[in-house]
């Protein structure tokens, strides 16, 4: 709910076209909604009624709020990905360009990398949670490696004084050197 909701956060590229698509899904929406409501009072009467036009305006009223609110709510939190203020976002009321600009800049601009004034990259969370989890076993499971290689060398150094005699009477199997053609 955050992303189409909040205006705190950052997000992606891929997360602020999934919010230009659900706002393109509210405004079908809203023109279906438009078309039943405002089809049935005009098309199967003469006459239409003040109250049905409320509805169909009531309907056209929510449907350009909401979708105006998510653009704003996606578009700032896409601005804070390129380390940006917020205030950025009031570039589309500019005729003619400011849409324009807002489509290429937040739709086709790399955010800034790591942690920026607006706080950490969108899915930077889990991913290094999984890190931590990751580095945090790797450093428990160290000394137990050591452990066991240490007693293999041990039992290793008995065994080399056998094998080196009987190692200088075997002949080697393949080539020498790098691969199996000796390269």
């Amino acid at each position: 709910m955050n992303l189409l909701f909040g205006f705190s956060g950052r997000i992606g590229r891929g997360q602020w076209w999934l919010a230009q698509l659900a706002i393109l899904a509210l405004v079908i929406a809203t023109v279906a909604a438009l078309i039943h409501v405002g089809g049935a009072s005009t098309g199967h009467r003469l006459r239409s009624f003040p109250s049905e036009r409320l509805s169909v305006n009531l309907v056209l009223l929510t449907g350009a709020a909401l979708s105006l609110w998510i653009n704003f709510a996606a578009t700032i939190k896409r601005y804070h990905d390129l380390d940006k203020s917020g205030r950025w976002s009031l570039i589309l009321f500019v005729p003619y360009i400011g849409g324009l600009w807002v489509l290429v800049e937040c739709g086709f601009f790399s955010g800034s990398d790591g942690n920026n004034d607006y706080g950490p990259p969108s899915g930077a969370n889990e991913a290094r949670n999984d890190l931590s989890a990751t580095i945090s076993r790797m450093t428990a499971e160290r000394p137990i490696q050591q452990q066991s290689r240490s007693t293999s060398v041990a039992r290793q150094a008995g065994r080399t004084e056998a094998a080196s005699a009987a190692s200088q009477t075997r002949r080697p199997t393949g080539p020498a050197g790098f691969g199996r053609r000796g390269l």
